[in-house]
């Protein structure tokens, strides 16, 4: 196992502010909407506009192929992650815009060149890599939802200290990869990938499930961390008390989430647990909405567990159901990009809803309602199958 683990180093390194860069902002909202005077809309946009990106980015994957071996082209996403990182820091509302964008495009090529390397390096032992870079990225959100209020309040500098480690982390990442892995510019022996529309697995309903999972997956967690310190300010908790909340209770599904795709990946037939995890998912989300009080944290604590287990599944289940590394690409591409449309607009539907009935109560309900959609495709994509190439 250490070898295995020393192997994944280089992805353990890329994940760290693959999560904690961007979600940094999501307890800082309130801060930034007295400050700069902010509608909802306008902060649901600090996390829609990456998870465009994310969609667009993908789509673009086989342009981005061509910018040499999965190496250079990881070696390159960390290099404009560092840079945005930066960027958003410098100045004001615009630049946090504007540098969201460049920002989701790095992450998106980060999100689907992982399991690729896996794919290409580590096959054997994905469940065991992806489950812990997966849970190394939760335990980085942690961290940052955790600092990112009492940074926020320690200095004049305010909101943009809370973004410092990250820039640390980020600059630190791209360097060691631009300088230790070996890298060409030109790929190894890899067919040219089909553009986004050209993808035969557009016509395969194993496929098709398996995007709609992932997108359903990834608006719960974007719905619930954008908004989650909002929601439970209004519950008793502080807005620095709401994060560590939040943050403990993504540190704790990140630690379970590191040994359960481990564990999944030697099984067949996922259904089961994939729908058990979907409920568990739903009754605490639903218990959040219902409850108040320091119960709250108990039931935030199980939403935030059951997210973190069927996110590192959705990636794992990408590599197990491919038949190759190009099969992965390919399947990658579809998931991320139909996921992240999905994903985009889960924050603005959670907050239009919220301007609507006036009340996160009744607004959360939209996103239990996605817990329930998700133990349903559950059935489709945990079945001992492969993707028909």
């Amino acid at each position: 196992m250490k070898s295995t683990l020393r192997t994944g180093a280089p992805i353990f390194l890329a994940a760290i502010n693959m999560r904690a860069g961007l979600v940094v902002i999501n307890p800082l909202l309130p801060i930034l909407k007295s400050e700069y005077h902010l509608s909802t809309f306008t902060q649901s946009l600090f996390s829609a506009i990456p998870l465009i990106c994310f969609a667009g980015t993908a789509i673009a994957m086989s342009y981005i192929n061509r910018l040499g071996d999965t190496n250079r082209v990881i070696t390159l996403a960390l290099g404009l992650l560092a840079f945005s990182l930066i960027m958003r820091a410098t100045f004001g509302i615009p630049t946090l815009l504007i540098f969201s964008i460049s920002m989701g495009i790095a992450i998106a090529t980060l999100n689907f060149m992982l399991p690729v390397w896996l794919k290409e390096n580590v096959e054997g032992k994905s469940g065991l890599l992806t489950g812990t870079y997966v849970g190394l990225m939760g335990t980085c959100v942690s961290i940052s939802l955790a600092l990112a209020v009492p940074l926020a309040r320690a200095t004049s500098i305010g909101w943009r200290l809370a973004m410092v480690p990250w820039i640390i982390t980020g600059t630190i990442a791209a360097l060691w990869w631009a300088i230790k892995m070996p890298q060409s510019s030109h790929p190894k022996g890899r067919e040219r990938e089909p553009h986004f529309f050209a993808n035969p697995l557009l016509k395969n309903r194993s496929a098709w499930a398996l995007a709609l999972y992932f997108g359903i997956i990834s608006m719960l967690f974007y719905a619930t961390s954008t908004w989650g310190p909002t929601i439970l300010s209004t519950k008793g908790f502080s807005l620095q008390g709401a994060s560590w909340v939040i943050a403990g209770a993504n540190l704790f599904g990140a630690i379970i989430g590191i040994a359960v795709p481990h564990y999944l990946s030697k099984k067949s037939d996922m259904r089961l647990a994939l729908i058990a995890v979907s409920i568990f998912t739903g009754a605490g989300l639903a218990g959040v909405a219902l409850d108040h009080g320091p119960r709250v944290i108990i039931w935030m604590t199980i939403a935030m567990t059951g997210m973190a287990i069927v996110f590192p599944l959705s990636l794992l289940l990408a590599v197990l159901k491919s038949s190759d590394a190009k099969q992965t690409r390919l399947l990658s591409i579809m998931m991320q990009s139909i996921g992240y449309v999905m994903a985009a607009t889960s924050p603005t539907i959670l907050g239009k809803l919220f301007d609507i009935s006036g009340s996160w109560n009744k607004a959360m309900f939209f996103i239990v309602a996605l817990a329930l959609a998700q133990a349903f495709i559950s059935y489709e994509v945990g079945k001992p199958t492969k993707i028909a190439s």
